[in-house]
């Protein structure tokens, strides 16, 4: 693969820019999560791949979660380097094994909140405990010793008190409860997604909050957002971005390269953009995708949503640049 400087000079020299993305994951489609209320937290979660089913066609979300299910899906979620070292624990033998190491290290867990250096990882977790990890994910344990883990989980929109006005604290929490949760707990690490996006932050926030998204994100100069759908240190491996250009007011998403897995972001991307109209420009997008690059043509310009949408073919024969305009 071509690395994404070079690319990115050739197109600019060129002057090719812009365009749309095909494809997608495709749904997960669990016989018991049809009608369930969490039913597309679930398949948000298991798209980007930090939780799975019971099998291919089951989840169980009404089902308890142990505390090493928990923990193996937070650290998986924020996307930290899982290692595999001792621990005081007694009982970590098993697959959980580099889970808890790792929880410890990052400090999601601490010994002291487990008598006799025992950390019963199939023991049902309870809100409290996912209230404590989560807020420790975020990094804010001294604000939770303060003031409550729950209190803060509450504050932060992870979890919701019941209608008399308790957390239930001391309740097990189901798998669906625990998925709502760690998806809550990211968008309060990464920030909400705004409806146009302009800075950055507002960027990742919105790639993050994805179903499709699994890799990493890195910023980039100016307002420009790198992303990595295999979640690799390699610089090969960053195959899209997305930016705002403050001096033209334009969103430019380019991708460099046009697998099944930056076309289902850059598909959902456009749900964001234009939500009426999301599945004709992304039709458009891959109209332009396989065209064959022929200079001054290759280009689609139109509007979708009363918003300019505007598709170049690069001159590599696979890189295409979308120019998104309010």
């Amino acid at each position: 693969m071509r690395k994404i400087g070079q690319i990115m000079l050739a197109i600019t020299l060129l002057v090719t820019v812009l365009i749309n993305t095909e494809t997608a994951a495709a749904a997960v489609a669990f016989t018991d999560t049809k009608t369930h209320w969490a039913k597309d937290e679930i398949a948000t979660a298991v798209n980007q791949g930090w939780i799975n089913g019971y099998d291919a066609i089951t989840f169980k979300p009404n089902a308890n979660m142990t505390r090493a299910e928990f923990l193996k899906s937070i650290v998986a979620a924020i996307k930290v380097k899982v290692e595999d070292t001792d621990t005081p624990f007694v009982d970590d033998t098993g697959w959980f094994r580099t889970y808890i190491a790792t929880g410890l290290k990052q400090s999601i867990i601490k010994v002291g909140d487990y008598p006799e250096n025992t950390f019963e990882p199939n023991r049902m977790i309870t809100r409290e405990e996912i209230a404590r990890m989560t807020i420790r994910a975020l990094g804010k344990d001294a604000e939770g010793v303060k003031s409550g883990y729950l209190a803060v989980a509450k504050k932060l929109e992870i979890m919701k008190g019941y209608p008399d006005g308790s957390m239930g604290g001391e309740k097990n929490a189901t798998r669906a409860e625990a998925v709502v949760m760690i998806l809550n707990t990211l968008m309060a690490k990464n920030g909400k997604p705004v409806a146009y996006p302009k800075s950055k932050e507002e960027l990742n926030a919105l790639i993050r909050s994805l179903p499709s998204f699994k890799g990493i994100t890195t910023f980039g100069r100016n307002q420009k957002v790198i992303i990595n759908q295999k979640g690799t240190d390699s610089f090969e491996d960053n195959t899209l971005t997305i930016e705002y250009d403050l001096d033209l007011k334009l969103t430019v998403i380019t991708i460099f390269e046009p697998d099944a897995a930056n076309k289902a972001l850059v598909r959902e991307l456009f749900k964001n953009y234009y939500p009426s109209s999301s599945e004709k420009a992304y039709a458009t997008y891959i109209k332009i995708d396989g065209m064959k690059f022929v200079e001054g043509s290759n280009i689609i310009e139109t509007k979708y949503d009363g918003n300019l949408f505007k598709a170049i073919k690069g001159n590599d024969n696979k890189t295409v640049i979308i120019r998104i305009g309010e």
